[in-house]
């Protein structure tokens, strides 16, 4: 652990003023800095700040210590580095655009009774049971390699081979075969992959491109077995977990299209056409 020495400044270095907690080199970080530090650790580090030496241990190691690594970080350079420079650029974009899209979508998502009630009624097929679907998907972790693969299925590559080839799960070993699923047998936040596995409706269909926490999601139906209605009060929960998002979705492209509408754009045709003209190269061959 530093050991401290407050109050205890060395011959000619300027003491500490009243507010300033602690001084690294020529950096000085102040009470109320590190009060401010405190509230912004999320739940479980702030349970760990309850107490006095949970108060100084985040003052040793976690401010000293990112601060002093900081300056070491700037001696070498690395302040200047492009790469660097240029994640940091990414990420401050990245944190800018999640903070405009929760102040314009707010309330977007809002669900009333009746809205689960009409889609309820309108979508009663979905709620079969125990209807059963037998999936089989290709699941991806990046854009870039979705693209790829969808580039390949458009070609009349073989779905099962795609799905061995690319799948980030266990299910690769099977072709991608996730078996018979049935309605509510998946978590909430997997409700937007059930709805698209139970809206297909033929053996082959394949659904758009499903994101989970899981990555991107292309399903294939295989086969469809069973017949009898759940009652609204079982699915109610699971509706209204669908349709809010849905409805923040709608709300997110309805804003996209009229910043788009706001926003200048000059589109450069002629470069594009030749970058189009590029084959994405199988991953086979980039190896």
């Amino acid at each position: 652990m530093l050991q401290l020495g407050w109050g205890c400044e060395k011959s000619g270095e300027k003491a500490l003023g009243s507010k300033e907690l602690v001084r690294i080199n020529n950096v000085s970080i102040s009470l109320e800095e590190f009060r401010q530090m405190s509230e912004r650790q999320p739940l479980e580090g702030k349970m760990r700040l309850l107490d006095a030496k949970g108060l100084k241990d985040f003052l040793d190691n976690y401010v000293i210590t990112r601060e002093v690594l900081y300056q070491e970080a700037k001696q070498k350079g690395l302040d200047q580095n492009k790469e660097l420079l240029a994640k940091v650029d990414d990420f401050k974009r990245a944190m800018m655009i999640d903070a405009l899209l929760e102040e314009v979508l707010k309330g977007k998502a809002e669900v009333s009774e009746e809205e689960i009630k009409r889609y309820y009624k309108e979508n009663e097929s979905f709620f079969t049971e125990p209807l059963e679907v037998n999936i089989r998907h290709i699941v991806v972790n990046s854009e870039p390699v979705l693209k790829e693969v969808l580039t390949r299925l458009a070609r009349g590559e073989s779905f099962e081979k795609l799905a061995f080839n690319y799948n980030v799960d266990k299910s690769r070993e099977d072709g991608g075969n996730l078996g018979y699923l049935r309605r509510g047998q998946l978590a909430p936040s997997f409700a937007q992959f059930e709805e698209a596995a139970f809206s297909l409706r033929k053996k082959g269909d394949l659904s758009e491109v499903i994101r989970t926490p899981y990555g991107y999601h292309i399903l294939r139906l295989e086969e469809m077995r069973g017949t009898t209605v759940r009652p609204l009060h079982q699915v109610k929960e699971k509706i209204r977990f669908f349709l809010q998002a849905k409805n923040k979705q709608e709300a997110y492209l309805q804003y996209m299209k009229e910043a788009k509408s706001r926003a200048k754009i000059i589109f450069n045709e002629k470069l594009w056409a030749e970058e189009e003209k590029k084959e994405v190269k199988p991953r086979e061959e980039r190896k």
